[in-house]
């Protein structure tokens, strides 16, 4: 099909419109279809009724030139490429038209040479680009909302949220008294799953807006599988069915994946298939087997012996907000984006994922991933108890010495401290780079210096960094080993070169900490000596795997909750606008024994810290007459030895909390053992 380009020539000289017209009609393709008009009034009136690809503008239209013109076009939102037709020569004019907006300035006199098809081709290309470019814009403007809408609705949800979850895990706590357990249990239940209906929709809006990255890491999958098992054996028995784990032929000891989003994806489709099982079992199998093209592939497998789907409705489970709803019932409601995620992450795991199903007898989910270069490794035969063995026999070493764990996240220095502790080594904690530094200085004057520093990287007062380069400048050689979350590419060598003596990745791997316990302290054996002052010590004397630490929920409650009560008792500032929230909050911290002061403003906060002293503030972002980062640092030069906690729907901005001073932030809802870990930092 020719091309037909629609040209406006706006020409008051009827000669130059023939031999305008004369040339185009002569051009076997593009095919041009000319109107013509003699002024700047009937050049807007043909614009607004049709639609032009390229408009000719003669430079002089009686007592108008193309400039008032372009000035008259661009008033009325008109937007098209202009090329000017002048009868003589002027680079003055050239530079003043393209100023105005011109996409070409030509001579009369070229009309009938191939610079004049040229100058019509290359003002079409420029045409294509500045739509596209507006389209694009569009596009991302209309990206920004939909992010800004999602973000302020998961605040509001957030909001009423905490609430809910908060006042009835506040009931729950009360055993004995409360005659409504069961009733409550299902409140929070329902309240826990609007909170992950919450998460699905972020998660998929990040997905959709291509901002999702993995991070590609080293994983034992032996290791792995053993935190799947243990993190989903309590959901299955509670339900009265079994968990299998099974191999179909030997396993890589380690692929190269991202093993929170293949985490993500297993749990979910296990998940899904508790769900939808009354009776029996569900099964995980994994494999590794060669694609088509020879490359190593992994294979999971998750069946499931429940109530099963109907053919004709699997083509559509993968897409979003999708349900089977012949199968579903009232208690198996959902928002339909599991699956949509699960499609999606596998997709960018290197794989695909597909299902099976007969009614009534249950369902067959397997996809695939690219466990990367898997060619030297050594394979292992597996099953469950073998997984377990691999694991111990991986991890479980005998040390000694002190380890120092620096972590500003109360729940890491913890998990991290309870790894520790099982190899035999006496265990501190720091929450900063700051009490890092002073506890490692303290240490050596004392002459029991730490043998090991597990040292996170980004922290609020101190980062890790500093710290670092503050313990050598004091000469000390205490070996410092780097624990970050980052991921970037050559971040290890980085570190490595700055003096750290090793560096471990985030999430732990168990066999990676192992590894660097031996090495450094391999040569010490267990002791009791004497740990400087001020620095708290916990060692566990659990013999207890990550996975039993990981299910048992109520007992981390509970020794969170315990450590808060034995908190020195705090004055503190709530600044919450939601009454609710508020009240919530006030009901927690009086619960460990601190007195609390609440404001719903900006304004009444910064009077509140003028009149009395506080140890920590706990402050909402959004409030109805301060810009939270705002008030923040309003406080915080009023009380600069207060500690600010932000509490908020929306995820807070880390570097605008490192500039201020901010020491902690919390998403809501915000549970009890959220604020116990906050208020024990310190």
């Amino acid at each position: 099909m020719t091309e037909v380009i629609k040209i406006l020539l706006v020409e008051d000289d009827e000669d130059d419109y023939f031999l305008t017209s004369d040339y185009l009609a002569q051009c076997e393709s593009p095919t041009f279809e000319l109107t013509w008009v003699t002024n700047s009034g009937s050049a807007v009136e043909a614009l607004k009724a049709n639609r032009f690809d390229l408009c000719l503008l003669d430079y002089l239209l009686g007592s108008e030139n193309a400039i008032d013109v372009l000035g008259v076009l661009k008033a009325n939102q008109i937007n098209l490429p202009v090329v000017i037709l002048t009868g003589q020569s002027d680079a003055r004019v050239d530079e003043l038209v393209m100023r105005a907006g011109a996409a070409d300035y030509l001579q009369k006199s070229e009309i009938e040479t191939p610079r004049f098809m040229r100058t019509i081709r290359y003002a079409m290309v420029r045409r294509d680009i500045e739509n596209e470019k507006l389209e694009r814009s569009k596009v991302e403007q209309k990206n920004k909302a939909k992010d800004k809408f999602l973000a302020h609705l998961g605040h509001e949800l957030r909001t009423p949220l905490t609430s809910i979850l908060g006042y009835t895990e506040l009931l729950l706590d009360d055993v004995q008294s409360n005659p409504y357990q069961q009733e409550l249990s299902i409140i929070h239940s329902n309240g826990k799953h609007l909170l992950s209906l919450l998460n699905d929709l972020l998660d998929m809006s990040r997905i959709m807006a291509e901002k999702l990255e993995l991070n590609i890491k080293e994983v034992n999958l032996s290791a792995f599988l053993i935190d799947i098992n243990s993190l989903m054996r309590l959901d299955v028995k509670d339900k009265g069915l079994s968990l299998h784990l099974v191999a179909r032929t030997p396993i890589p000891e380690f692929i190269q994946t991202d093993p929170t989003r293949l985490r993500q994806v297993l749990l979910n489709l296990i998940s899904n298939a508790i769900k939808f099982t009354d009776t029996g079992s569900i099964t995980l199998f994994v494999e590794q087997f060669e694609r088509k093209n020879h490359s190593p592939a992994l294979r999971f497998t998750v069946e499931d012996t429940g109530i099963g789907m109907p053919a004709d409705k699997l083509k559509n489970i993968f897409q979003p907000f999708e349900q089977i709803e012949d199968v579903m019932r009232a208690n198996h409601g959902g928002a339909g984006l599991g699956l949509a995620i699960c499609k999606e992450l596998v997709g960018k795991l290197g794989g695909d994922i597909n299902v099976t199903s007969t009614l009534g007898a249950g369902s067959t989910f397997t996809f695939d991933i690219n466990p990367g270069d898997i060619t030297k490794q050594p394979y292992v035969e597996l099953s469950l108890n073998q997984t377990m063995s691999i694991e111990s026999r991986s991890t479980k070493i005998d040390v000694g010495g002190k380890v120092l764990v620096v972590d500003d996240l109360r729940e890491i220095r913890r998990l991290t401290g309870h790894l520790v502790s099982q190899s035999g080594a006496e265990v501190s904690y720091a929450e900063n780079g700051v009490k890092a530094l002073e506890a490692a200085l303290e240490s050596e004057e004392r002459h029991q210096p730490f043998d090991l520093i597990l040292m996170d990287i980004h922290m609020p007062v101190m980062n890790g960094l500093e710290a670092l380069h503050g313990i050598r400048r004091h000469g000390s050689k205490i070996p410092v080993v780097a624990v970050t979350a980052a991921s970037r590419k050559g971040l290890k060598a980085s570190l490595l070169r700055d003096g750290f003596n090793d560096v471990i990745e985030k999430p732990i791997d168990r066999l990676a900490l192992a590894k660097v316990l031996t090495r450094f302290l391999a040569s010490h054996s267990s002791s009791s000596e004497k740990l400087p002052q001020g620095i708290t010590t916990r060692v566990s004397h659990s013999g207890s795997e990550l996975g039993e630490h990981y299910s048992k929920v109520n007992d981390r409650k509970s020794d969170s909750h315990k450590e808060s009560n034995n908190t020195t008792k705090k004055h503190i500032l709530v600044v919450e606008d939601d009454e609710d929230s508020a009240q919530l909050l006030q009901l927690f911290l009086c619960h460990f024994g601190h007195t609390v002061h609440i404001e719903h403003c900006g304004e009444d906060a910064i009077k509140a810290t003028e009149l009395d002293e506080f140890n920590h503030i706990l402050m909402d972002l959004t409030l109805p007459d301060y810009k939270g980062y705002d008030l923040a640092k309003a406080l915080k030069a009023r009380q600069p030895r207060a500690e600010i906690t932000i509490v908020s729907g929306h995820e807070a901005n880390p570097d605008l909390m490192r500039t201020i001073g901010i020491d902690h932030a919390l998403l809501k809802p915000v549970s009890k053992e959220d604020l116990a870990a906050v208020l024990d930092a310190n």
